[in-house]
């Protein structure tokens, strides 16, 4: 059997993958009733649209790239704040602390114009790398200019790795912090946690 340090991973783990696949079974419920509700409008609304004007296309490939930032983003934020309840006593401290977190949610709305502008830019590419920016970020790009598929599957590939690694250190807080009821753990007892833990 597995001893307790080897289960929290796996315990987390799980409980983000279940919660994430009810999150996208919302959402496919929701835009399969947005597409049932809409498509006799939609039909009709193109009838009207000048010849000049190219409506964009959902395709294939953009839906599978959707789903896929859709799976990295919450597995991502809400490892983040499982973090944050693994290291927290209750609510009103929780609140503190993801008030850090903020930052990465809001980030990413002051670079939608220069990247809708210009999505190949130094600017763009750097940003869409950033594990906490990649989800909103390169599905943007995607949108609007589909980039080199090199710098797809890099975002892909070090925003999980910086899920994993999320995933230990939300382990590492959980172990110790489970036992410091009632205490208000600070920063630097936090990465006393990780690093002993």
């Amino acid at each position: 059997g597995l001893d307790r340090a080897e289960y929290l991973p796996q315990a987390l783990l799980g409980k983000l993958l279940g919660i994430g696949l009810l999150g996208l079974t919302q959402l496919l419920i929701w835009l399969t009733t947005m597409v049932a509700l809409s498509t006799p409008m939609v039909v009709g609304a193109l009838a009207l649209v000048p010849e000049d004007v190219q409506l964009p296309q959902v395709t294939l490939g953009l839906m599978v790239h959707f789903l896929v930032l859709f799976l990295l983003g919450f597995s991502l934020f809400a490892t983040l704040y499982a973090t944050i309840g693994a290291a927290t006593n209750n609510v009103q401290e929780a609140q503190q602390f993801a008030g850090f977190l903020v930052i990465f949610l809001v980030a990413p709305m002051f670079f939608l114009i220069p990247i809708i502008n210009d999505p190949d830019s130094t600017l763009a590419v750097v940003l869409s790398m950033i594990p906490p920016l990649t989800p909103m970020l390169m599905m943007l790009r995607i949108a609007v200019k589909m980039p080199p598929l090199w710098q797809i599957l890099t975002a892909y590939v070090l925003t999980s790795a910086f899920i994993v690694f999320l995933i230990w250190v939300c382990a590492r807080i959980y172990r110790i912090g489970i036992l410091m009821y009632g205490k208000k753990p600070t920063f630097q007892e936090l990465w006393r946690w990780i690093r002993y833990a």
